[in-house]
């Protein structure tokens, strides 16, 4: 390693006052980005929910409300989600420049160049969940059971959708992760077969706690996904010890 680079330029005792400074800084900022955001778009979340609610089921169904603030949570729940969708790159690059000052240069240019990727990955498991996944699991909710249909709750059905899309979107994280703390060397390869079977066994239980799909599809999808993209990471944290090896 190159001595310029075997220390970071901030690498110096910190003191625990100056790290809970930082924390309530970059807290702070993005809680005024989140509430921001969710006070603009609560404003056209009920025409935002009603397109939404077509689009999944694919066709027009009513919405049933049990609770007189059940509407007005599931407004501030849909803007919140939506909120955190946009707002994701963001968040990731305040987490990232919490933990840059401990971070070497080289890895730090490292990190900004996945950060990127795990953008479009994220993109790539809500998409997958919302085009796909989603419209498969709620068709039952437009099929007709001993002659009667069943009534949709709005706060339910949206929140187990949303449990869904941000299962996918963090599911498909998981290689980028995996590389990055490869490449900073916190785990390797081996590590990851280790705990492989844990992670699978916690993921479906905590899968089976969130969506409370009592037909067990939900979290089978959910698991299959953490599995798959596991599996890759194993493949990339392999592919990334090779290279610093050589």
């Amino acid at each position: 390693m190159h001595p310029l680079e075997e220390h970071p330029p901030e690498d110096r005792e910190m003191e625990l006052r100056e790290h809970l400074a930082e924390l309530k800084a970059r807290t702070t900022r993005l809680l005024i980005v989140v509430l921001a955001g969710i006070a603009i778009i609560f404003q056209y979340s009920a025409t935002l929910i009603k397109d939404f609610w077509e689009n999944i089921f694919g066709e027009k169904l009513d919405m049933v409300v049990y609770t007189p603030t059940e509407w007005i949570m599931a407004r501030l729940v849909f803007s919140f989600v939506l909120v955190f969708f946009i707002a994701y790159p963001y968040i990731v690059y305040e987490l990232y420049l919490f933990a840059r000052p401990g971070l070497y240069q080289n890895e730090r240019d490292f990190v900004k160049t996945f950060l990127p990727f795990s953008y479009i990955l994220f993109l790539l498991g809500t998409a997958l969940a919302y085009f796909v996944v989603i419209p498969r699991l709620y068709s039952l909710g437009t099929v007709e059971y001993l002659g009667a249909y069943p009534f949709l709750s709005v706060k339910k059905t949206l929140y187990g959708a949303f449990k869904i899309f941000l299962a996918f979107g963090l599911a498909f994280q998981i290689p980028v992760l995996a590389v990055i703390a490869t490449r900073i060397g916190i785990i390797d390869s081996k590590w990851l077969k280790r705990k492989r079977l844990m992670v699978y066994i916690a993921v479906f239980i905590l899968a089976t706690n969130v969506t409370l799909d009592i037909t067990g599809l939900s979290q089978i999808v959910i698991l299959a996904l953490v599995i798959v993209m596991y599996e890759i990471s194993i493949v990339a944290a392999s592919l990334m010890e090779r290279k610093r090896i050589s």
